[in-house]
């Protein structure tokens, strides 16, 4: 709980991945991959549960062995390739609301394949709290119309600036978006970011209303290259794994 607010940390991770397979229990540097997120999850000072929502028995097993609640198993029309972060969510907040008694004022989702989290330390609060502390003071400071409802991590462009892209016309490269070919200096180039995957936070009356996390009304939180880093496939792992040891002592 953080300002009287309660937290929701909700784990998807269902088994079937094709590009990868089982790469949610995929040992990352000796732990299965889901298991870093219920980690980072369990040293937030203001989460107050922290639900893995499965479609198996052995994630569930894993995901219950290092501290998160796996109250049920997610039914299998919500475990396909085409099932949505939004039904998953959905129906994880409506079990706990209907089956168990349980309501939160704000869901956190943390997914498996961004686990490159900062945690708390003696020093200073890790990512997941300085998002919602940044989060809630938005809410506590500014007009009732202009509160912010939600947060999502996001990541500076580099080469993947569209100053920097091009596209192919008949094997004939062509500026992208109407520029020109002026070769520009990255100090030159304006900001721009990316959605990148390490944690969405919302009020949970905003999430449902709006059926996601992105709309007018939510903040960006800027992670850095190294954390922004997912695992899709075996490539994205390795590049992963070499971060989390060259990181591992924030992590």
């Amino acid at each position: 709980m953080y300002q009287g607010y309660t937290f929701l940390a909700i784990i998807p991770a269902r088994s079937g991945s094709k590009g990868l397979p089982d790469k949610n229990i995929k040992l990352l540097c000796g732990k299965p991959l889901l298991a870093w997120s219920i980690e980072s999850a369990l040293d937030s000072a203001y989460i107050d549960e922290v639900v893995v929502s499965t479609d198996s028995n052995v994630y569930a097993d894993i995901a219950k062995s290092y501290g998160a609640n796996v109250p049920f198993l997610r039914p299998e029309s919500l475990s396909s390739d085409t099932t949505t972060t939004f039904d998953v969510l959905e129906h994880c907040i409506r079990f706990y609301k209907e089956s168990l008694g349980k309501t939160y004022d704000y869901v956190v989702l943390l997914e498996p394949t961004s686990p490159l989290r900062v945690k708390n330390t003696f020093q200073a609060l890790g990512d997941i709290d300085r998002a919602i502390q940044e989060l809630i003071a938005h809410k506590l400071e500014s007009k009732a119309h202009s509160q912010a409802q939600s947060i999502v991590g996001i990541s500076l462009t580099e080469g993947a600036n569209p100053a920097f892209l091009v596209k192919l016309e008949n094997g004939f490269i062509r500026p992208y978006e109407n520029m020109d070919f002026k070769p520009l200096r990255r100090q030159e180039i304006k900001p721009v970011y990316f959605f990148e995957g390490s944690l969405y936070i919302s009020s949970i009356e905003a999430f449902l209303e709006h059926k996601g996390f992105y709309h007018h009304l939510t903040l960006g939180f800027e992670m850095p290259k190294w954390q922004s880093l997912e695992v899709d496939d075996i490539d994205d792992f390795a590049m992963v794994e070499a971060m989390a040891q060259r990181y591992k002592e924030r992590l």
